[in-house]
């Protein structure tokens, strides 16, 4: 991105120019009163950030929202206040800005069922824009020349009270935002791409929306698990289940026992008939357990351990991944003149659905289509014009 001069002048700070809500009764007079200034001074966009607690504990939930209405900040508990939806409705009444927002969209529904109305990310902004460092803390470096502490990215946010300086971290994740969506603004209207923003933050809405909530079938099979035969992927189902139940007990997060990677290295060597040895940094109860697993895998026997998932067949023939392979090509091209990312024209494995299943143009949105538009007219002439 070599057309940005920063920095931009930063939007006056004041310490402790925001609220920390952890009772309905402050939750109510705040949003009364966010919802007077925003009438005041006719703002229309509010800004939303989540914090969880995925890195500390087994089941992960949301422990914090960050929310910027009209220069009014407030960090809110949900893990104090469980009815929140005033706040919600009140996102719902305005234009909706995130940074990044696919993770905080997802637990916002996971926790609320929610899904705001309209969305608006300086994410995919900036990356139209032409950035290809995206990262908060990277933008406002760049637009503000400020450089934003990243101690408390992978603190624990389910501790109370929360220190001091974890609440500073927490509020400059919404502080900046106007200011930096302005600014992206005016450069996706001076290039002719404000179209192309609102169909990729609209098109991010459905693609979060569509994801099934539903658990995982055989969530054992990690990544990995796909080359592991029978006996292989008994020992890791046994071990995945084993861990599971340590995790819980525990209130931890499974990787803090044994990560996935782990697991399938330790399947690989049962399966090849090596020797299965814990970690030696575990304690006595697990090291027992652990070879007691083995033990009853081999009790079972191989009737009862899981069968290898049948690949479907190669979807693609040689002339497929050919016609993918040139608009890829293509693709890069016309990315490199707009100065983007050539992914966010579209991916490959989305080119994959255009080409493989028939999917023409439907699988692209208005913008892409635009610009793909002659590619895909020379690449694939008879399923365009039909």
């Amino acid at each position: 991105m070599s057309d940005v001069q920063p920095p931009l002048i930063p939007p006056v700070t004041v310490p402790g120019d925001y609220v920390f809500i952890d009772t309905p009764e402050h939750l109510q007079q705040w949003l009364q009163e966010t919802e007077a200034h925003m009438q005041a001074t006719g703002e229309n966009r509010c800004c939303l950030d989540t914090e969880a607690d995925s890195l500390h504990h087994y089941h992960e939930k949301l422990c914090l929202l960050q929310v910027a209405c009209a220069g009014r900040l407030a960090l809110v508990d949900p893990l104090a206040i469980e009815d929140v939806s005033g706040l919600l409705a009140l996102l719902d009444r305005h234009e909706l800005w995130f940074h990044g927002s696919d993770y905080d969209l997802t637990m916002l529904r996971r926790t609320y069922g929610w899904a705001p109305r309209v969305v608006r990310d300086t994410q995919i902004a900036a990356r139209l824009v032409g950035f290809r460092q995206f990262g908060l803390a990277a933008l406002i470096h760049t637009m503000f020349g400020l450089q934003l502490s990243k101690a408390s990215q992978k603190a624990d946010w389910s501790r109370r009270p929360l220190p001091e300086h974890m609440l500073s971290y927490a509020v400059d994740d919404v502080r900046y935002l106007i200011p930096l969506a302005d600014y992206l603004m005016k450069l996706l209207r001076e290039k002719g791409r404000e179209a192309w923003f609102e169909q990729s933050c609209s098109g991010l809405q459905v693609d979060v929306a569509a994801r099934s909530m539903a658990p995982k079938e055989d969530p054992w099979r990690v990544q990995g698990s796909g080359r592991l035969h029978s006996k292989g992927l008994a020992i890791l189902k046994s071990m995945w289940e084993w861990r599971e139940s340590i995790a819980m007990e525990r209130d931890i997060p499974c990787y803090r026992i044994m990560s996935n990677k782990q697991m399938v290295i330790y399947a690989e060597t049962f399966e090849a008939g090596g020797v299965m040895n814990p970690p030696g940094g575990w304690r006595p109860r697990w090291k027992k357990e652990f070879h007691d697993l083995i033990a009853d895998v081999f009790r079972a026997g191989q009737a009862s351990w899981p069968q290898r998932v049948k690949k479907a067949k190669a979807r693609l023939s040689d002339a497929q991944r050919d016609q993918i392979d040139r608009l890829c090509g293509l693709r890069d091209k016309i990315a490199e003149s707009l100065d983007i990312e050539s992914s966010l024209l579209g991916s490959r494995s989305t080119l994959e659905e255009v080409v493989a299943e028939g999917a023409g143009l439907e699988a692209l949105m208005d913008w892409q289509r635009e610009l793909m538009k002659d590619p895909l007219g020379s690449v694939l002439p008879e399923q365009i014009a039909a």
